[in-house]
């Protein structure tokens, strides 16, 4: 037998290869068994996310579309409001001018009515007083001239 002694670090001899080789194997294990289904892993994730951001950021345009689209509507529905109650209003200070003048007219009207009827009644109290004022008269100075008047 014989002793070999080496004072190199690496010696190569049957050892080594097979080191090699058991190295060489466990590597190809490593990489089959946990590196190619963490990478696929990690590839998935990236995909993932990115189709995430970018429906974040379709989301983000489409919700500022929408807002932009708020915003018109307001406008147009705050612009047509305010066509209406112009229009409301003019409606309504017309309405209100027909009742007054409906009103003026029935009050002259009224006045007119009230002014011959009390113009009637005061020629039928003057027609009545008329008959009334010739007895009194006849009376009265029957009693100043203390005789009887015919």
């Amino acid at each position: 037998m014989e002793i070999i002694s080496a004072t190199a670090l690496i010696s190569i001899n049957e050892t080594f290869f097979v080191q090699l080789v058991s190295f060489l194997v466990f590597v190809f294990l490593l990489n089959r068994i946990m590196i190619r289904p963490l990478s696929s892993t990690m590839n998935e994730r990236r995909d993932y996310l990115e189709e995430i951001q970018t429906d974040i950021e379709k989301a983000t345009t489409d919700l500022d579309a929408l807002h932009r689209n708020l915003d018109k509507e307001r406008a147009a529905v705050l612009k047509e409001a305010g066509a209406v109650v112009h229009a409301l209003d003019e409606e309504a200070e017309k309405n209100a001018n027909e009742v007054l003048q409906s009103a003026q007219t029935r009050i002259v009207q009224l006045r007119h009515e009230t002014e011959q009827k009390v113009k009637q009644q005061v020629e039928d109290v003057r027609a009545q007083l008329s008959g009334e004022v010739e007895t009194l008269t006849t009376l009265i100075m029957e009693k100043v001239l203390h005789r009887r008047l015919q």
